[in-house]
């Protein structure tokens, strides 16, 4: 067993977790998958003890040791509690979302593992398989990539569990913190020179709501977006998914010129076997957006394109809510004050086709996401991007309130506007270009 103190990132979702009357699913993460064929529960058991085995993230808890927080990692014969689960599956889609919240009780009590797994049994030969992950112990890890590990085990023929030797949180913690540290003035500095991207009515009305929903809507870009997000790529000598960062940054200017913060995020996470060390590892780069030093489009995507780079030198060190907990500044979560950030960006591979098991293919169940109370905390907006070869798909996940349908339903088409005007004129004004204190000016609810 191994002991690390928790970080203060850990400490705040734990709290967010564990806090009474809030919702657990908000920092929840699940894969669903259906096997058209039978499963054999054992040798499922055994390719699931494989992934544990080999991850110490899946092996890990957050409990009060000594009267602080701490992240205990157990040896995987250390493991008593079950790791698997049967149920009891009428074999339709419609039913996932009940399964999956069948398994509320988990999380509200104390456990040894990050993850658990659900076999679903419907009458005929298909089968379900459910991974769920706390996503306070194994940030950094998707439960895609957990469950692609666990398809690779249950086809490999027999034996024991055979843990790969791959690199572990635990054995560079230290020397994560200690470059963190070195970079802390820079992050804090960041912080201290700008401000939330959201007007100040919008976060007046989140933080005394003490209720807020998290709400989805799939954002599907047109052709014509995507050819230019090519051509812009092509022509500033960077990637479609540096081209959505700036035009998302534009997007969410400020009206008095203040620079703006987004927090970004580019991720490896669906790669297939795409691990990469993980355990409270807080990704998102502080990124600090002054669009007001720059004359033109041209000035600005490059200005954009290099900056980012630059603040990607922060990628995976010190986490931002620790760089709050020392400077006494506000992480967002239960506060009620705005956190580091308010809108966030989320870069991700395409998911690969699921691997067939034992001969028997394999289709990946529907997503989906209920609105789920949060209790004014999070990011308002947070943009996932999925990133393929010839295309961007994306998702947006809003806060409500401060942030309406109506409103939410507008960023989308918004966002293409703002790409096909980077893709106009190159000399052309940045003021130009449509921004969100507009939409959220002509949609703020009336005054009490």
């Amino acid at each position: 067993m191994k002991l690390l103190k928790a970080s203060a990132g850990q400490a705040v979702y734990h709290d967010f977790i564990v806090a009474p009357h809030t919702s657990v699913p908000a920092k929840r993460l699940f894969n669903c998958f259906i096997i058209e064929g039978p499963v054999d529960p054992a040798r499922l058991e055994r390719a699931v003890r494989h992934a544990i085995a080999t991850h110490e993230a899946l092996r890990t808890s957050l409990d009060g040791v000594g009267g602080e927080l701490t992240q205990v990692i157990r040896e995987p014969d250390e493991i008593t509690e079950a790791v698997m689960t049967t149920v009891d599956w009428d074999g339709s889609t419609d039913s996932l979302a009940s399964i999956v919240r069948g398994m509320d009780n988990r999380w509200t009590v104390p456990r040894e593992l990050s993850m658990h797994v659900l076999l679903g049994r419907a009458p005929g030969p298909r089968c379900l398989v459910a991974c769920i992950l706390d996503h306070a112990c194994v940030d950094g890890m998707s439960a895609e990539t957990v469950t692609d590990l666990i398809r690779g085990e249950y086809n490999r023929p027999g034996g024991q569990p055979r843990p790969d030797q791959v690199p572990q949180f635990a054995d560079y913690y230290a020397a994560m913190l200690k470059d963190g540290l070195e970079v802390y003035d820079d992050w804090l500095r960041a912080l201290e020179s700008s401000a939330p991207a959201l007007p100040q009515w919008m976060l007046d009305r989140k933080r005394p709501s003490r209720r807020a929903w998290t709400r989805e809507r799939e954002l599907s870009l047109s052709d014509a977006t995507n050819e230019r997000l090519r051509s812009l790529s092509k022509e500033y000598v960077c990637t479609p998914y540096e081209i959505v960062t700036a035009a998302v940054s534009l997007y969410f200017r400020r009206a008095d010129g203040v620079p703006v913060r987004v927090a970004v995020t580019h991720s490896g996470r669906h790669r297939r076997h795409g691990f990469e060390v993980v355990g409270l590892l807080r990704s998102q780069v502080v990124d600090v957006v002054d669009s007001g030093r720059c004359e033109d489009v041209r000035s600005y995507l490059t200005e954009r394109r290099d900056e980012l780079r630059r603040r990607m030198t922060h990628f995976g060190r010190l986490p931002v809510e620790e760089v709050c907990l020392r400077a006494g500044l506000s992480t967002g979560w239960r506060s009620g004050s705005p956190g580091p950030w308010e809108v966030e960006l989320n870069g991700m591979y395409e998911a690969p086709a699921p691997e067939a098991m034992d001969g028997h293919s394999v289709v990946q169940a529907p997503d989906f996401l209920e609105d789920a109370y949060c209790e004014n905390g999070g990011t308002t907006f947070l943009l996932n991007l999925f990133l393929r070869p010839d295309r961007v798909d994306a998702t947006l996940r809003y806060v409500d309130p401060p942030v309406s349908k109506e409103m939410a339903k507008r960023v989308g088409p918004d966002l293409e506007s703002v790409v096909e005007f980077l893709a106009g004129d190159p000399a052309g004004p940045l003021a130009d270009a449509p921004a969100f204190f507009a939409l959220a000016e002509e949609l703020r609810p009336p005054a009490p």
